[in-house]
């Protein structure tokens, strides 16, 4: 009888034992739930952006992630990557007082950069016509030389002094220009904000030439509507 009774306490135990191992397990599993068709897809697409690599004096392979976004252009540009144009040369041998455009970036070289930014140096004499931008704001600073900025408060004209180390801000909507007052060139770099297909950069790139070839002649007509389609809208002399 005794015998019996030790034997149905065994059975008991290993019953009892069985019955929390699978409590125990059920709990593990609430606390790591089972991933769904959705996250082993999504797991998948993020090991293709993950490439294992090994190095001599390592005993276990580590991974680099690597971003799929498109590249935004070069990060360093060096004087061999610029676009050097002249703009409104006078022939395809004498650059003349519209100046010399450099391009550093536009849409076309950084399309997913949100500014373009340029370098110009406007000939002695030479201005530009005074224009706005619907979208476009323009970041100025002027490198070495001397003239004037032309600018409007209350529709009135303004003329202020420039030199090495002044910075012009221009807004969207704001009618403005800027004309080489010395005797050197007056030299600049700016900014265009945003850094659109059909914008500032474009525009000069459509009126102007590389050095030793010749541009191509606009009417007044062609020169305007080829202004416009890049949000360069000329003033029209009835304002002034």
């Amino acid at each position: 009888m005794i015998k019996t009774k030790n034997v149905i306490k065994v059975m008991v135990l290993s019953v009892l034992l069985v019955l929390f191992s699978i409590v125990q397990s059920c709990g593990e599993n609430d606390n790591h739930p089972k991933k769904t068709n959705e996250d082993i897809a999504t797991l998948s697409a993020d090991d293709e952006n993950i490439e294992s690599h090994h190095h001599a004096d390592e005993t276990e392979p580590h991974t680099h992630s690597h971003s799929s976004q498109s590249d935004t252009g070069k990060r360093i540009m060096n004087p061999e990557d610029i676009e050097e144009l002249w703009i409104f040369p006078e022939s395809k041998d004498q650059l003349g007082s519209g100046g010399m455009l450099q391009v550093y970036m536009d849409a076309e070289s950084h399309p997913n950069a949100s500014s373009g930014f340029a370098k110009y140096e406007l000939g002695v004499g030479g201005a530009l016509p005074e224009h706005k931008h619907n979208k476009t704001e323009e970041i100025a600073y002027f490198l070495s030389g001397s003239g004037i900025v032309i600018s409007y408060e209350n529709a009135k004209r303004i003329e202020t002094v420039v030199k090495e180390g002044y910075v012009w801000y221009t807004a969207p909507g704001e009618w403005h220009s800027f004309k080489n007052t010395g005797d050197t060139p007056l030299k600049l770099v700016f900014a265009t904000i945003p850094n659109a297909k059909h914008g500032l950069l474009n525009f000069f790139k459509k009126v102007s030439a590389e050095p030793g070839k010749q541009s191509t002649a606009l009417s007044a007509e062609a020169f305007a509507k080829l202004a416009s389609e890049n949000d360069m809208i000329l003033k029209p002399a009835t304002l002034d």
